[in-house]
């Protein structure tokens, strides 16, 4: 998993290998999918404030 090289691929396929095995809400509830998931929200957001202050 650590050869994707950006968060949204990481946390994509992480869902995607979780969820074949579990249901989609319980896989979200994972503490390593809840990682990706919070990096790429982070990332998103960092790109908006930096898009409003200049």
């Amino acid at each position: 998993m650590g050869s994707f090289p950006k968060d949204t691929h990481k946390y994509a396929f992480a869902m995607v290998k979780a969820a074949r095995s579990m249901p989609i809400d319980a896989a979200e509830k994972l503490e390593h999918i809840k990682q990706l998931r919070f990096n790429v929200q982070l990332k998103e957001l960092r790109k908006r404030i930096n898009r409003r202050i200049t």
